[in-house]
């Protein structure tokens, strides 16, 4: 249940007269140390501390080190646990008013008396495995050894491991995550819990136009995904996926917080600096192409280990190119009034895509331990550059039309994260500040697009023969004819997105002991976000072929005389470039397009604008103000929790959380007139403030058995693009962005149960449930008054009907829920050689039933046989948007001294791509099934190590079908890569 309050602040003080009326006042003491591999002295993170016959207990943190205050004197056994170790018992004598310092070593688990080296994939693996029994929140984890274990291109391929998240991939490597069948503005990014600011933005203008499927669409620019593309695996400490959030955390965030750790140095003998690079090749199979990645570390602790520095950088260029095809089959309905038929084929998209992308990388981690606390200072930069080439035909059956289009597109992104973090107790008080800041920018600064026309395809008389066909089909009609495909329409597009953002926050911690068997500790804090927020759009474009004058095509040929009397297609051809194998010879495409020459072109373009109606080349006065916007958003909070502790069996987390949201936006409104259009420049101040109750149980009845439930609300702000206060009303249509949405909220309920020890290694099942009222959706509907939306009734034409585009909040709420299970273990009771297999598994299953919003018009005669046309208001049933069925990841990987292998496989089904009103035009990706492979070997000197990447052995492309007819709708191919490195540390 969501609360919106009037005096949020009466139930943190309830809270607090509650704990405060219940502190035993006895006299007490405590005891702190460190818990560490006997062999190695390496640290154990996330051990399990607990004085036996009472509630009082701990768990270790990032670096080993463990306390638990407030102890009654007297003499107990402390009993330390870590899974894969052998448990161990100390007594311990505490004495009223002192800290007793007791240091903890644990040995591996043996069959054997002899003394165990744990390989850094296994104690990778049993970190993960001890963090995710110890967490407060429900989470899955990748230690930074897992990490990397696996031939990971980048952090969000690392992420899609782990139960329950799904990826978005841009030429074979991942870029956005879904996690729980929620599209990426639904998740939240954060880098040691700095979030991510927004850097998903589009650089293509056909993108302002495709969320209705028309050229009078809605502007997608500005959602809340994060790109994750920019960080690379190797700067890396760990990554949590945090599903069900305790109430100290933004709750911001629908399906799950994915949390990157950055490294810091280690401990290491005579504090001595260790270095670290990395040299690695990589080669493309699909364009056959070779790349350098160059990773460079050092790491050093000082003043016997109190402080340490942690500095990484590194370069790497990818080719990222794939082959594409979209296609698309449309169904309205005219067959039949009822839910039968088969869509017809429309169009389709052949493209050769050439991707390269450079990306530099930065992180400099400082801490500084001392007897009270830490201080900690996190810096991360990344900047990737990517251009691409792309060469690509198009299709229309009816109109018989083919066109050719060459693009070049640039993009930089940028992305900045700076955390200042100081731990302190006061006392029994624990403070934790945190300040930061974090800075992203999504810059193209040039997106230029040529298309030629060749009015007469072959397909003429035979429409009626192949509407119901696959694209394979029709493209063996097609008759390419470049010397009668004419010089058409030229596009030129930059813009640019930037997001900074400054956070402060601050948590107060106090324990107490109220019984032998009852403890509680509170924490209570708040926090405030100022965000600010620019978004700039420029489009020059026109026809070419309906040039009044004849300004820029006299230009070009007067600059390019080699061209001749009239521009077609044919003058562009590239006789040396070759597409390879396009789509291993399941589809042809058209002779390549001259890239280059284009771009020249482009250059005299720009200098010789048209002026006439046509305006061969000019600027696109609508698109290039309607799209900017500007503002800044300030997000506070303030949270109390409790967390009781009843003898070693109970865990109790109440808590609530006040969360506000106050956005003040500028943008442009504009009226469709003769000349130019009527703009006015607008300002929109929006608050919505919500409180928010969780819960927390975790059950604990065996030493082997875990059970968690938890009860938690969570928010989603609606995108930027959605909220900012622009309009636009056209001749017959209406774009109206609402700034009036409300977030969306979900009730979330899961229950997660883990069997766990040395032998099984970590099993868990787990199932939640969602339900998610006012999300947001894009709508579409024809008024017949505008009580709704005053601002347009001095703008609109009362004898018009106009199609109205805009946002809304979905009044009927959505149901989300799904099964999750996880096995991590170890064989490492099994005899030579079996002792060294290692397995992850894991299965995820999603259902969500969403009702969508759809309103049609619908015309009849009255009795006086006089036409009208009424809207009719109505819904339709289907899956969320990026929503999977079955997701099952396994990596079966073997270890023996210095040497590892790892095989691993994805399999991802049924991923729902398209909504439609019409089930024939509904659209799921085909099953996906993929295969990495990575080999490593350390060799005997000056600590080398060789290993060898194969990603995606079996070269699976991403397809998507339509539900109907199976033929496809969207494809990318993009091979299969290899890496090949070296990795030295002294």
């Amino acid at each position: 249940m969501l609360i919106k309050p009037n005096y949020p602040l009466k139930i943190f003080s309830i809270m607090f007269l509650l704990i405060f009326t219940a502190i035993s006042y006895a006299q007490t003491g405590g005891v702190k140390g460190v818990i560490t591999d006997a062999q190695t002295d390496e640290p154990l993170p996330y051990a399990n501390f607990i004085l036996k016959g009472t509630s009082l207990g701990c768990a270790s943190d990032d670096d080993g080190n463990y306390k638990i205050p407030n102890i009654p004197v007297g003499t107990y056994v402390l009993r330390a646990t870590y899974v894969g170790y052998k448990p161990m018992e100390v007594e311990i004598t505490v004495v009223a008013n002192r800290t007793l310092q007791q240091e903890i070593k644990l040995s591996a688990e043996s069959l054997t008396k002899e003394t165990v080296i744990v390989t850094a994939q296994a104690e990778g693996q049993r970190q993960a495995i001890n963090e995710q029994l110890s967490s407060l929140e429900i989470k899955n984890v990748v230690s930074a050894a897992r990490i990397q274990e696996l031939p990971d291109a980048n952090a969000a391929e690392s992420v899609s491991r782990l139960p329950g998240v799904s990826i978005v991939r841009t030429g074979g490597e991942g870029s956005k995550v879904v996690v729980r069948g929620l599209s990426p503005q639904y998740n939240r990014i954060t880098i040691d819990g700095v979030e991510i600011p927004s850097n998903a933005t589009s650089t293509d203008p056909n993108d302002h136009k495709n969320q209705f499927g028309n050229d009078d669409a809605l502007s997608i620019s500005g959602d809340r995904a994060t790109d994750l593309s920019m960080i690379s695996s190797n700067m890396l400490g760990g990554i949590e996926v945090i599903k069900a959030i305790t109430p100290d955390m933004d709750a911001t965030v629908l399906g799950g917080v994915v949390n990157f750790s950055m490294r810091k140095a280690g401990l290491r003998l005579f504090n001595s600096p260790k270095f670290e690079v990395i040299t690695q090749g990589m080669y493309n199979n699909l364009k056959s192409t070779y790349n350098p990645k160059v990773v460079g570390s050092y790491e050093q602790r000082f003043f016997d280990n109190s402080f340490g520095i942690f500095l990484q950088g590194s370069y790497e260029e990818k080719d990222l190119s794939a082959n594409t095809l979209n296609a698309s089959y449309v169904f309205d309905g005219k067959i039949t009034d009822t839910d039968e038929g088969v869509p017809e084929f429309t169009s389709a998209t052949l493209a050769d895509v050439i991707r390269r992308r450079d990306r530099l990388g930065a992180t400099l981690v400082l801490d500084y331990t001392y007897d009270n606390g830490s201080i900690g200072f996190m810096n991360f930069f990344s900047r990737s550059e990517t251009d691409a080439d792309t060469r690509s035909e198009s299709y229309a059956l009816e109109a018989d039309e083919v066109f050719y289009r060459g693009s070049y597109s640039e993009s930089i992104l940028d992305v900045m994260s700076n955390l200042l973090s100081i731990k302190h107790d006061f006392g029994d008080y624990h403070v934790d500040l945190r300040l930061s800041h974090s800075y992203s920018s999504s810059e193209s600064p040039e997106n230029i697009s040529f298309n030629f026309w060749q009015d007469q395809a072959g397909l003429d008389d035979k429409y009626l023969a192949l509407r119901y066909s696959d694209l394979k089909e029709i493209q063996k009609n097609i008759v390419y004819d470049y010397e009668n495909a004419s010089f058409f329409s030229i596009s030129d597009v930059d813009n640019i997105s930037e997001d900074r953002t400054y956070n402060a926050a601050l948590d107060i911690i106090k324990s107490f002991t109220l019984s032998d068997y009852v403890t509680a500790k509170v924490k209570l804090g708040g926090s405030y976000n100022y965000r600010d927020r620019s978004y700039d759009y420029d489009e020059r474009s026109g026809s070419v072929y309906y040039d009044d004058g004849s300004q820029v095509t006299s230009a070009i040929l007067r600059e390019f005389p080699q061209l001749g009397d009239g521009i077609t297609y044919s003058d562009f051809l590239d006789p040396d470039f070759s597409y390879g194998e396009f789509f291993e010879g399941d589809y042809e495409h058209a002779d390549p397009m001259d890239i280059d020459l284009m771009r020249d072109v482009m250059d005299v373009a720009r200098n010789h604008p048209g002026t006439g109606n046509g305006g061969g080349y000019k600027e696109n006065k609508v698109s290039s103000k309607l799209y900017d916007y500007s503002g800044h958003e300030t997000r506070s909070a303030a949270f109390a929790m409790t967390t009781f502790n009843f003898g070693n069996m109970f865990i109790f987390l109440p808590g609530v959380r006040y969360q506000n949201l106050e956005t003040i936006y500028k943008a442009n409104r504009a009226k469709h007139t003769s000349g130019d259009p009527q703009w006015s420049r607008v300002e929109k101040t929006e608050t919505h403030g919500y409180l928010l109750p969780m819960a927390h149980l975790r059950y604990k009845p065996l030493d082997w058995l875990q059970v968690h439930f938890a009860y938690t609300n969570t928010l989603n702000y609606p995108d930027f693009g959605a909220i900012v206060p622009r309009y636009f009303v056209g001749s017959n249509y209406i774009i109206y962005n609402n700034y009036n949405l409300k977030p969306a909220a979900s009730e979330n309920f899961d229950l997660m149960m883990s069997v766990y020890s040395n032998e099984i290694g970590l099993f868990s099942i787990g199932g939640y449930k969602k339900k998610i009222k006012d999300l947001i959706f894009t709508s579409r509907t024809f008024p017949s008054d505008y009580e709704d939306y005053p601002e347009l009734i001095n703008d609109v034409d009362e004898t018009q009907t106009y199609t109205l585009l805009t946002f809304i909040n979905n009044p009927i709420a959505i149901d989300v829920w799904g099964i999750e299970t996880e096995w991590q273990t170890s064989f490492w009771y099994l005899p030579e050689p079996l002792n060294g297999l290692v397995l992850n598994v894991n299965y995820t299953h999603i259902f969500s039933e969403a009702k969508y919003p759809k309103t049609t018009k619908k015309t009849y005669l009255d009795s006086l046989w006089i036409m009208h046309t009424i809207s009719v208001d109505t819904t339709y049933s289907t899956r969320l948007l990026n929503q999977p069925n079955d997701i099952v990841n396994i990596a079966l990987g073997y270890d023996y001294a210095d040497f590892s292998f790892r095989i691993s496989m994805l399999y991802q089904d049924n991923i729902f791509k398209n909504p439609d009103f019409w089930s024939q035009n509904r659209v799921h990706s085909d099953p996906y099934l993929r295969f990495d492979l990575s080999v490593k070997q350390k060799l005997p000197w000056y600590g080398i190590q060789v290993y060898f990447n194969l990603n995606n052995i079996t070269g699976e492309d991403d397809i998507d079908i339509n539900q109907k007819t199976s033929f496809t709708t969207s494809q990318q191919r993009y091979g299969m890569t290899a890496d090949a490195g070296l990795r030295v540390q002294f």
